[in-house]
């Protein structure tokens, strides 16, 4: 049967522009660029080993993302996080991943529940050793086995849709004294109602959770304008 329509053949597996755009993107995520950094086309070209057109390209695409500030004669600057955008992605996150853990407290097989308790135990061992950069990302993954287990794929794609502006806010969080000793705990009671098959219970932890977290930078953003 021949096809109605022809798509358009590939040329290359990724761009220029997708290779400039993933490279900054994921600097920013990971605060190697900070908020505030400038960002400074030819530098930029130079460091990966292309020309500018893509470099100008990817940056107006992560302008439209909101991770890229264009100031008008100053130049392009990593975005600036406020007060304001972590309460409004955290509130919302702790409403989503309440309703997610809520939705994934009675569908947890054996197996998943003891994964979740592998990765907590294995959060905790990087976080002794110092390894922050660690512990952060088994963090993720155990927010991420309750999202994927509750039976919502609006729920889960909305969540995807604020995962990379919440990983910046993580790393964030992370870097404030005691605060990931302080998840790891939050994270065991979560468990703890998740092994009760608790619903309720599994939504009120989520929740407190990721207030605590919000309540802990907010502090420390006042702290840091004192």
């Amino acid at each position: 049967m021949e096809p109605t329509f022809q798509l358009p053949r590939v040329a290359e597996p990724i761009s220029l522009k997708d290779k400039a755009y993933n490279a900054i993107k994921s600097a920013i995520l990971s605060l190697k660029l900070k908020p505030g950094d400038p960002l400074v086309e030819s530098d930029l070209a130079q460091q990966l080993g292309i020309s500018k057109t893509p470099v100008r390209d990817a940056l107006l695409e992560l302008e439209r993302e909101g991770f890229v500030t264009k100031v008008l004669f100053k130049g392009t600057y990593v975005t600036e996080v406020t007060l304001k955008d972590v309460r409004e992605v955290f509130q919302l996150r702790a409403v989503l991943e309440g309703l997610a853990a809520r939705l994934a407290a009675p569908l947890l097989s054996a197996k998943e529940l003891e994964k979740a308790e592998e990765i907590i135990a294995a959060a905790e061992a990087a976080l002794a050793e110092g390894d922050i950069a660690l512990c952060s990302e088994h963090g993720k993954r155990f927010h991420n086995l309750i999202i994927n287990k509750a039976d919502n794929q609006w729920l889960q794609s909305i969540t995807r849709n604020l995962d990379d502006h919440l990983q910046r806010f993580r790393l964030l969080s992370d870097q404030i004294n005691g605060r990931l000793n302080k998840s790891l705990k939050e994270h065991r009671k979560i468990l703890e109602t998740l092994q009760r098959r608790d619903p309720l219970a599994a939504e009120e932890a989520a929740r407190g959770h990721l207030f605590s977290v919000l309540q802990d930078l907010s502090e420390d953003e006042d702290a840091s304008e004192s």
